[in-house]
């Protein structure tokens, strides 16, 4: 399954994750991204991390810039 992660600015990687289906929280686990940092788009669509996520479906997990 190809994973597009992005900050957003441009900072842009595709991972290659070992899974046909997988959940939104077993996919950031693997990645190694907190809940509270990123969100998951499944086919252009934000979806939770309960949401299965197939090797057919485009995903993207944005990952938020915050700071203060």
């Amino acid at each position: 399954m190809k994973v597009l992660t992005t900050d957003g600015m441009g900072n842009d990687e595709t991972v290659e994750i070992d899974a046909e289906e997988i959940t939104g929280k077993e996919l950031l686990e693997t990645l190694k991204i907190s809940a509270f940092e990123a969100v998951i788009e499944k086919n252009n669509v934000i979806v939770r991390e309960s949401d299965v996520l197939r090797s057919n479906d485009k995903i993207k997990v944005l990952n938020m810039i915050h700071g203060g």
